[in-house]
């Protein structure tokens, strides 16, 4: 009986989760651009082998795993998710949240948005501060724009 009462809270919190959901897609760059995918698996394949030869199969193991968790958003899915208690990302190895109380300034660019807690431009802004990636249709983008622009708090 417990489990079936815990199967029921957890659809239960995943609906309510599916109600706050304001907008949600998924990027995937690397089939946008084949070559530069195909040239990034062949130097993490080169780094891979020449660690396994040279150094010892776990280090070469380590190393790749190393250079694919960097480029994972490059060549992995990812899936943007914006609610309205902030925005997600998810991708290989990778998983972010900000709050929309967090966020003090918004940058606009043409296929990207760029949300950081900072309200000036700052050295950690790379560190702390979250790229929103878009490939789709500029009207909805535009829309996305707007949800970001009226959740963020002014100060």
């Amino acid at each position: 009986m417990a489990k079936r009462a815990k199967r029921k809270q957890k659809i239960v919190k995943q609906k309510e989760a599916a109600s706050q959901i304001l907008m949600e897609w998924t990027i995937h760059m690397a089939r946008k651009q084949p070559a530069k995918a195909a040239a990034t698996i062949a130097i993490i394949a080169f780094v891979l082998a020449i660690g396994w030869v040279s150094v010892h199969p776990f280090v070469a193991f380590l190393m790749a795993l190393l250079l694919l968790n960097a480029v994972g958003e490059f060549l992995f899915p990812v899936r943007y998710r914006v609610t309205k208690e902030g925005v997600e990302m998810s991708s290989f190895l990778h998983e972010r949240k900000i709050r929309w109380e967090q966020i003090r300034r918004l940058e606009t660019f043409p296929d990207r948005l760029f949300l950081s807690p900072y309200l000036k431009p700052n050295r950690l802004d790379n560190l702390r501060g979250f790229w929103i990636r878009w490939d789709g249709d500029p009207e909805v983008f535009q829309r996305l724009v707007q949800i970001c622009q009226s959740n963020i708090q002014p100060l």
